[in-house]
């Protein structure tokens, strides 16, 4: 079989990762908090000359997708007038308590149950600054969310948001739509000033994301037709070259 298939079909394999992170990126356009992904390609160079075991190339390189990054600018900020709802400074995530573990969110849009728990607009519960899920005692009166990341009523505090920042943001490792695991990242408390009654939209937008889905798709027949134009060499060699 020819070496360079193995290149083809490397570079076919990772078209197909950028159409499904493109695609999810479209899903996504219209998702508040949401922050666009893409895949980080690394070429690999194989092994020039002697021996290679049974589907290994001997020379060239193949692309492999050494990680998913998540793209960490600023969506547009859209005013709703809610007063549970915020948009946090560049870099500046809410903490929430799942049964994962803490995770992270843009998507500041609060709502408080029944029981006094807060949770965002996807029902995960919102952490403490001590990183356990926020509770709201008992009593009259709406709870309003202040500047700083503070909940009130009236005049008296009744819990404040983990806000935290990341040495290494584009490590942040996507969970769904709007949640993002920390990764290899380390998270810091952080103090932030919130832009209240608005809410940050999607970074993905639907042009950007069905170009990258056509170019993506373009490519991967590219590199299917590369794959079976070795293959009808190679048939071709077996076929009319004398053993």
């Amino acid at each position: 079989m020819s070496d360079g298939i193995y290149s083809a079909l490397s570079g076919a394999i990772a078209q197909s990762t950028l159409l499904e992170t493109a695609a999810n990126n479209l899903a996504n356009a219209s998702t508040n908090g949401y922050q666009r992904v893409r895949p980080v390609f690394q070429e690999v160079l194989s092994r020039a000359g002697g021996p290679a075991g049974p589907g290994t190339p001997r020379g060239g390189s193949i692309v492999t997708v050494a990680a998913t990054a998540v793209d960490t600018s600023v969506g547009a900020i859209r005013p709703t007038g809610r007063p549970l709802d915020a948009a946090l400074p560049e870099g500046v995530y809410l903490s929430v308590a799942t049964p994962r573990g803490e995770r992270y969110t843009r998507a500041v849009s609060l709502n408080i149950s029944a029981d006094g728990s807060v949770l965002t607009a996807q029902g995960d519960r919102v952490a403490d600054e001590a990183g356990n899920p926020l509770l709201i005692p008992a009593g009259v009166g709406n709870v309003t969310l202040t500047a700083d990341g503070e909940l009130r009523r009236g005049d008296t505090s009744v819990g404040r948001l983990r806000l935290v920042q990341f040495d290494r943001p584009g490590q942040l490792l996507p969970e769904g739509a709007t949640l993002l695991a920390r990764g290899r990242a380390v998270a810091t408390p952080t103090q932030a000033t919130l832009t209240l009654g608005s809410v940050e939209e999607s970074n993905a937008t639907a042009v950007s994301a069905m170009t990258e889905l056509v170019t993506a798709t373009r490519t991967f027949e590219a590199f299917q037709r590369v794959i079976d134009a070795f293959r009808e060499a190679d048939r071709k060699v077996v076929t009319t070259v004398p053993a």
